[in-house]
């Protein structure tokens, strides 16, 4: 079963995805100014990658923005990618 965990700080946070206790990726992002982030990093293990998993990393910090009323940016290619195939 998949699932997520969360860890923020004063300037970063970081989304973990697992499949039972094997982790899959990660993504990251860093605080910019009070109500906004920018996603820095998005990485999926080579043998899971392919399968959707750095979309559904990147969808959990837009839906984590969005329950948190705080904008996104990405300076990470793939999130940015991802952001753009939604406008």
């Amino acid at each position: 079963m998949e699932k997520f965990k969360f860890e923020e700080d004063d300037q970063i946070g970081k989304f973990d995805l697992f499949e039972d206790e094997t982790k899959i990726g990660e993504v990251t992002y860093r605080k910019r100014i009070q109500n906004a982030i920018s996603i820095n990093h998005t990485y999926v293990k080579k043998e899971f990658e392919g399968k959707g998993y750095g979309k559904k990393l990147v969808d959990k910090v837009l839906e984590f923005a969005k329950e948190n009323d705080l904008s996104v940016s990405a300076t990470c290619w793939f999130a940015e990618k991802v952001i753009q195939s939604y406008e």
